[in-house]
C-alpha cells in the first residue's frame, strides 16, 4: 500500500494555499505550502513548506501573528476608544462633551430654542433685555449645555429656564388680593393684601414692584391666636 500523509491537525490561523485547499491526503516525498489566514502575517525567518515522510509530515516551523493597523488618530471633537490595534480589536467613536455623534462626523448638540432663533450650538449664548419698564428676574444670558438645555446660574442652582421680567407672583396662603392689578407684574405695579378671618397680617399689606423685586417682602398670613380670635368676634 503506498504510504501517504493526511492533512489533519494544523493550526487554525494556517491554511493550504489555494492550489491544495481541496486536497486531503499527499503521497509520500509530496511537499506542501501554507499561508496564513486573513488578517494575519506569516514570519518570513522561517520555511512555510512541510514534506510528506512515509506517513507523516515533518514540523510546520511557520507561525502567523495578528497584523497591526496603526493607531487611529482622533477626529474633529472626536476620539477613538480602541482595545488595541491588531486584527479583531475594536474601535469605538466616543464625541467630546457637547457634541453628539452623526456618522460619521460629531456635531454639536443643539438647545431647542427660546426665540429669535431655531436652536443653538453648544456652548452658544442667548442674553435677555427688558423693555424700558420691566424688570428682569434670573440671570440675564443663558448658555446651551451639553444635555441640549439652556443653563443660567440663579441664586438657587442650576435652571434652564429663561429668565421673566417684571415682579413674580406673591402665594401668600390665607390671603386675599383688595388692591392693584392682577398678574403679570410690570415695574411700578403694586398689590394690597388682606388676610382671611382667623389670620392676622404680618409684615406690610401694600408692597410694590421695583427694580429687584417685591418692596418690601410680600405678607404672610397666620393663624390668630385665641386672644385675637376673642377680639374679632367682639368687634
Amino acid at each position: 500500500m503506498a504510504k501517504s500523509c493526511p492533512m489533519t491537525g494544523l493550526s487554525i490561523i494556517v491554511v493550504l494555499t489555494a492550489d491544495l485547499f481541496s486536497t486531503q491526503s499527499f503521497p509520500d516525498g509530496s511537499t506542501v505550502t501554507f499561508e496564513c489566514v486573513i488578517g494575519h502575517k506569516p514570519d518570513l525567518k522561517v520555511s512555510r513548506s512541510v514534506t510528506c515522510e512515509g506517513n507523516q509530515w515533518t514540523s510546520l516551523e511557520l507561525s502567523c501573528t495578528r497584523k497591526s493597523f496603526g493607531n487611529l488618530t482622533n477626529f474633529f471633537h472626536g476620539r477613538y476608544e480602541v482595545t488595541g490595534n491588531l486584527f479583531g480589536d475594536t474601535a469605538k467613536p466616543v464625541c467630546d462633551k457637547g457634541y453628539m455623534l452623526a456618522d460619521p462626523l460629531c456635531e454639536p448638540v443643539k438647545c431647542s430654542a427660546p426665540p429669535p432663533l431655531e436652536s443653538y450650538d453648544y456652548l452658544e449664548a442667548v442674553s435677555y433685555r427688558c423693555n424700558k419698564g420691566l424688570n428682569l428676574i434670573g440671570q440675564s444670558t443663558l448658555h446651551c449645555s451639553e444635555d441640549g438645555t439652556f443653563k443660567g446660574c440663579r441664586a438657587n442652582g442650576w435652571s434652564p429656564e429663561p429668565p421673566q421680567y417684571g415682579c413674580p407672583t406673591p402665594t401668600i396662603p390665607n390671603a386675599k388680593r383688595i388692591g392693584g392689578k392682577s398678574p403679570p407684574y410690570k415695574l411700578g405695579n403694586f398689590i394690597e393684601y388682606k388676610c382671611e378671618d382667623g389670620y392676622t397680617l404680618k409684615g406690610v399689606a401694600y408692597i410694590l414692584c421695583g427694580e429687584n423685586g417685591w418692596s418690601p417682602d410680600p405678607p404672610q398670613c397666620i393663624k390668630a391666636s385665641k386672644i385675637e380670635m376673642i377680639s374679632f368676634i367682639n368687634v
